[in-house]
């Protein structure tokens, strides 16, 4: 009976990390011309508690395709951060609180090209 009851709740649980997967676009584009930035390093992390801060933990890398996008898989009750990194030290970044992100959500991160960055990093 114990063990019957064991395998129930276990196969419960396995059924309600499914139903908090929601698909995430994220979209790279320049922040002055708007275009999509191909090629372009996405970096998501997840955010744990931390002392005395927030800790992350990275959990992929991916390529924007030819339309600037990443598409992926993720859980809606998680803290999630998304940076961007391309040529010449271009950087972009995002967060979203647990519950923030939706499903079929595009998450849009601007990158300021390096050329047009107040400071130049060499």
């Amino acid at each position: 009976m114990i063990i019957s009851l064991f395998f129930c709740f276990l196969l419960l649980g396995c059924n309600t990390s499914e139903n908090n997967q929601i698909k995430v676009s994220i979209k790279v584009v320049d922040s002055y011309t708007h275009e999509p930035r191909v090629n372009d390093r996405v970096k998501i992390l997840i955010g744990k508690r931390g002392f005395p801060t927030r800790q992350y933990e990275q959990i992929g890398e991916y390529f924007t395709d030819s339309s600037g996008v990443v598409k992926l898989n993720l859980s809606k009750d998680e803290r999630y951060s998304f940076m961007t990194f391309g040529p010449n030290h271009a950087f972009g970044s995002d967060e979203y609180k647990k519950g923030e992100l939706k499903n079929n959500q595009q998450v849009v991160i601007e990158v300021v090209p390096p050329d047009k960055k107040q400071f130049k990093i060499e």
